[in-house]
């Protein structure tokens, strides 16, 4: 499963892996519309040198995107954003791995250890939903290995080029980047 609509059509068709990911890992899916809205409204007065596509929002105006490489980025609504992983199926590793992206914002993508332990400060899901998230996991082919998904946040967060929207209005500043890049 690589294409984005097939892990948007897996998540609508169960209703606890939609709550689950909306709830714990800030994850919402909103009609084409209105995401496109969205993101049109975060890049007003700016510039992004990617043509974006967006798929999911948070539930604070940020907006999950696609970009045209096949990479994922986030642009949240506070001025910041930047790729967290290489690809969808990497993305939704690493999303249900370490759950709220705006989380990792601070986190050093150098040390191995800094991210092994805010994923034990992480409080774990209940067994219900623990045993839907394995069985989506499985499904769809995705990581669940915190060392693995490391990697692919790591290799996500340091992707070149970077993620980067400018201003081009004197009313806005540039995003700043999301992630701390190693």
């Amino acid at each position: 499963m690589e294409n984005v609509q097939e892990f948007i059509d897996r998540i609508k068709a169960d209703s606890h892996i939609a709550h689950y990911l909306s709830a714990e890992c800030d994850f919402d899916l909103e009609d084409d519309k209105q995401l496109e809205d969205d993101l049109y409204y975060l890049l007003e007065g700016g510039k992004c040198q990617f043509k974006l596509t967006p798929f999911g929002c948070d539930g604070c105006g940020g907006v999950y995107v696609l970009a045209e490489d096949g990479r994922v980025g986030y642009i949240d609504s506070e001025g910041s954003a930047g790729f967290a992983a290489q690809n969808i199926r990497d993305f939704f590793s690493i999303l249900l791995c370490c759950r709220y992206l705006s989380d990792w914002s601070d986190v050093d993508f150098d040390s191995v250890e800094d991210f092994m332990e805010c994923i034990e400060d992480k409080s774990s899901p209940s067994k219900n939903y623990k045993e839907r998230i394995a069985a989506f996991i499985a499904d769809c082919g995705l990581e669940s290995e915190p060392e693995k998904v490391y990697e692919m946040f790591r290799n996500g967060v340091n992707s070149q080029p970077p993620l980067e929207i400018k201003a081009t209005d004197d009313d806005y500043e540039d995003y700043e980047p999301l992630f701390q890049i190693g």
